[in-house]
């Protein structure tokens, strides 16, 4: 999504001397990769768009996976980007070449490809992570993560053991469960669960949106504002955060039977980790051929799986485990002036400002970077965010006819700092773990505020900030 973005912004400035290296047959991205049974957006449709390219279509509130692909595809064929895509490639390592003052990007097959810049747009959540089992190597059974979704599979009559519970799982559980004999349920965690309400637009309204554009502007303008509002209860300790708690847990206990309240209600702080958004997945559980286990998952049979107390026969099993997701651009060797590896500058605490540009990697820029994740609205005003600052950037680098452009350590240790200390206040430093933090419990992937306040920040590049360089000096 934000390499197409950038992409397509370069094209429309004129700019068409660009490549885009993608590891799969098509675009798309995580909307590619993730084709699990009933997967969906849980931003509204009309968000989850680009402001440059409005889809008037929308048959409902959160669209599935094959509507969002389809629609990144249209925006693929239609601004022309296909021929700028090397598909079925992907990047192990990246060096800064100090003498020609570019980037020697070198590709899986051996090719090499030299660059003025570089910009990553792999995205946060893009590498599946597999929990280390004992016995997982010799399950006789079948076995995949929910983001490569084994379709050739039939699960009608098969027992399925599922683990995680995540935003991933509570979408796909339920049609498991219309198909598979028995399903046990790994949760490690509860999560908190909002009524989903996934309306279809009606014709009419539909109509409204193609032949009236500023229906569908105000349509979005208000989702936008409605999504906005929710940062308010992001914080720790405010009567907002204490209301959204209270509500949540009144939703959930008329869902669930009295004596699944201890099991299927956190105990922490809402927001702390992602909040879920299902209207079928907690009556699922309720169902008589699914069994929720909350004892950990201790080895694998050739047949079964195992806690400390028990063994479960199963013939399938699905890992709803989540991401990689605080290893930014790994497994990629980067390599910036001096040699200096961004996995070892970073030392597992990523240092950029406002999530795209770091010390010491000139005319490296990164979109969806660390730091830039929401928990209330819509990655893609983000991003579109992000690439108006990095086009700035360009464009003043070209104005000054310069051959490097690179942002100074002074303003990002003082933009690292601040940012910070907002996250402190957050619902993410409470007291669980997520998918948010480093192990030593740095925020690594949250913005701290609104998606406006980031697009305000972002909106005029301060380049006292960067550091502009001419030829040899």
């Amino acid at each position: 999504m934000s390499g197409l973005c950038l992409a397509i912004r370069l094209k429309k400035a004129g700019i068409s001397d660009f490549t885009i290296v993608e590891k799969s047959d098509d675009v798309g991205g995580t909307w590619f990769e993730n084709s699990y049974p009933n997967c969906g957006c849980d931003v509204p449709s009309f968000l989850y768009s680009f402001s440059f390219a409005p889809n008037y279509n929308w048959t409902r509130k959160y669209a599935r996976q094959p509507e969002i692909l389809q629609y990144f595809r249209d925006c693929a064929d239609r601004f022309g980007i296909r021929p700028h895509v090397v598909f079925n490639r992907h990047v192990t390592q990246a060096d800064w070449n100090e003498e020609t003052h570019r980037w020697a990007v070198t590709l899986d097959d051996g090719q090499q490809l030299t660059a003025d810049y570089l910009v990553s747009a792999v995205g946060q959540l893009n590498r599946p992570r597999i929990p280390q089992i004992p016995g997982a190597d010799q399950f006789q059974g079948l076995s995949w993560h929910s983001a490569r979704w084994n379709h050739a599979v039939d699960l009608t009559g098969k027992k399925v053991a599922i683990i995680g519970n995540g935003a991933s799982t509570i979408q796909f559980v339920p049609e498991v469960a219309a198909k598979a004999e028995r399903v046990y349920l790994f949760q490690r965690t509860p999560s908190w669960i909002q009524p989903r309400h996934n309306y279809r637009y009606p014709r009419w309204l539909q109509w409204c949106f193609r032949n009236l554009p500023m229906a569908a502007q105000l349509h979005r303008l208000w989702l936008f504002l409605m999504c906005e509002l929710r940062i308010v209860a992001f914080r720790q300790g405010t009567v907002a955060s204490w209301i959204y708690r209270w509500w949540l847990k009144r939703t959930m206990k008329t869902l669930i039977r009295p004596e699944l309240t201890d099991a299927l209600i956190p105990d922490y702080t809402p927001g702390c980790k992602r909040i879920l958004l299902s209207s079928d997945y907690l009556q699922t559980l309720q169902q008589s051929n699914v069994t929720l286990v909350t004892e950990g998952l201790q080895s694998f049979g050739r047949d079964s799986v195992a806690t400390v107390s028990r063994e479960f026969p199963v013939d399938v099993v699905i890992y709803g485990t989540g991401f990689e997701s605080t290893g930014f651009l790994q497994p990629m060797t980067i390599a910036g002036r001096g040699g200096v590896s961004l996995e070892g500058t970073w030392n597992g605490r990523p240092r950029t400002l406002f999530g795209l540009a770091t010390p010491a990697f000139p005319n490296m820029f990164m979109l969806y970077g660390p730091n830039t994740n929401l928990g209330h609205n819509s990655i893609i005003y983000m991003v579109e965010s992000q690439v108006d600052y990095l086009m700035k950037c360009l464009a003043e680098a070209d104005r000054r006819k310069c051959c490097e452009i690179e942002v100074s350590e002074a303003a990002v240790t003082e933009y690292d700092k601040k940012l910070h200390t907002a996250l402190e206040e957050s619902v993410w430093a409470a007291e669980c773990t997520n998918w948010y933090k480093t192990a030593d419990g740095t925020i690594s992937n949250n913005w701290a505020g609104s998606a406006m306040l980031y697009r305000i920040q972002t909106k005029r590049p301060d380049f006292n900030a960067w550091t502009f360089r001419f030829g040899d000096t």
